[in-house]
This record gives C-alpha cells, sequence and structure tokens, in this order.
C-alpha cells in the first residue's frame, strides 16, 4: 500500500502540482486572461460550463460520435486485414489505400470531406478514418506472428478451421488488436474533436470552443480543454480495463 501511495504521489500528484504552478506563474507574470488565463479563471469558466444542459448534451453527442467511429473503424479494419491475408489480390488492391489513408493529415480529410456531408457525418467518417489503418495493421503484423512451426502441427493433425481459429489464429491477433485499440481510441477522441472544431459540429465540444473563440472567451476554450483531456484520460484506461479483462 506504501509503495502504491509513493508511485501516485511521484508519478501524478507531484508532476500535476508542478505543472499547475508553472501554469499559474506564467498567468499572473502576463497578467492577462485574454492571453492565459489563471487557474482560478479557468476554473470559473468550468464551473459556468458545468451549470448549463447545453454541455452536457455536447459531451454526449461527442461520446456518442466518437464510439460510433470507433466500432465502425474496428469493424472494418478487421474486416480488411482478414480479406488481405487471405487474397493476394485484395492485399494488393486495398493496402495502397492504407498507406495513403495513414499518410494524409486528418485536417486535409476534414477539409476535403466537409463539402461532402454533414458536421454528424463527418465526424464519425474521420474517427473510422483514424482507427480502420490502425487496427487493419496491427491485426495485419498478428497474422504475421502466428508461428509457422504451429500451423504445420494444425495441418498435420488436420485440425478445423474453428479450433485453428480459436487455438492457433485469435491468442496472436489479440496481442495485436488490444494495443490497436487502445491506440485508437485516443486518436479517434482528438480527430474527432478537431472535425468538429473545423466543420462547426452543432451540440459537439467543438461548437463549445468555437464559439468561446469567436467571443474572445479565452478561459472558455482552456475549461473545454480541460474537459477533452480528462475524458481523453478516462476513454484510455476504460478501454485498458475492459481489454485488460478480456485478455485474460
Amino acid at each position: 500500500m506504501k509503495d502504491k501511495l509513493k508511485s501516485i504521489l511521484i508519478k501524478v500528484i507531484f508532476p500535476l502540482i508542478f505543472w499547475l504552478s508553472v501554469w499559474q506563474i506564467l498567468a499572473e507574470l502576463i497578467n492577462h486572461k485574454f492571453l492565459l488565463p489563471g487557474i482560478p479563471d479557468t476554473l470559473s469558466a468550468l464551473g459556468a460550463l458545468l451549470g448549463k444542459e447545453s454541455f452536457y448534451v455536447a459531451i454526449f453527442l461527442s461520446l456518442l460520435r466518437v464510439i460510433a467511429g470507433l466500432i465502425i473503424g474496428i469493424a472494418l479494419g478487421s474486416g480488411i486485414a482478414f480479406l488481405c491475408n487471405y487474397s493476394s489480390v485484395a492485399s494488393a488492391l486495398i493496402l495502397p489505400i492504407i498507406s495513403v489513408i495513414k499518410s494524409t493529415p486528418v485536417a486535409s480529410f476534414i477539409v476535403v470531406l466537409w463539402v461532402m456531408m454533414s458536421g454528424d457525418a463527418l465526424s464519425i467518417v474521420i474517427g473510422v478514418l483514424m482507427v480502420m489503418p490502425i487496427i487493419t495493421q496491427n491485426l495485419l503484423d498478428g497474422f504475421g506472428a502466428i508461428d509457422p512451426r504451429l500451423a504445420e502441427v494444425a495441418d498435420i493433425f488436420e485440425m478445423s478451421r474453428s479450433r485453428r481459429l480459436r487455438l492457433l489464429i485469435l491468442p496472436s491477433l489479440r496481442r495485436y488488436f488490444i494495443p490497436g485499440v487502445i491506440t485508437s481510441v485516443g486518436l479517434a477522441w482528438k480527430a474527432e474533436i478537431a472535425a468538429e472544431i473545423i466543420a462547426y459540429t452543432k451540440r459537439s465540444i467543438g461548437q463549445g470552443i468555437n464559439d468561446a473563440k469567436y467571443s474572445l472567451d479565452t478561459p472558455t476554450v482552456f475549461a473545454w480543454t480541460m474537459i477533452i483531456i480528462t475524458f481523453s484520460i478516462i476513454l484510455e484506461k476504460c478501454t485498458k480495463n475492459l481489454l485488460g479483462r478480456w485478455s485474460k
């Protein structure tokens, strides 16, 4: 118990206090909340947000969009990985597109797709585009990591496809799939918020940031940023816990 408390103190509490102190000192030196609001101004803005019903609606709908993008992206990436692993034609046709998607800046996708769809759909599609390549590549790496000697043993004993999948393929894929999903959660959340900001998606975190920016309300922009960081940490922690239980 003592070691755990000491670890929390060193790794969490001390760095948090240090950087909050640096933030407040810089704010006092600049002495202009339009440029850099201090902690009290930011907490005051956060308290004002917490008192509005629209705040909770925006949080809920943004979370709903990112979850939809994650689910679709994971399903699509998994399907593409299986297809490309078992079909050289599909691999030759699809994997170059996956590489292009991975190499293209998310802002470019947002601007291009913005003229084609609404903000709600755009946020979900951007999430899919962030998640799909990661899942596809990680699962392909998982297929590549299957021990060929075990595959030979499965052939010798004429193991059925279902047993081969359960005993040979899925354990290998799981080691690559879980880190891929955990990485995807953070990327999808940040990309979705960026899409909401650029496309000015109604009833979203992005709209809240835009409204605060246009009214030159910097403390509220900082308060929204704190919310984004908090939910990013929560989403990643929840994903790790859920997938950690599944991996056992």
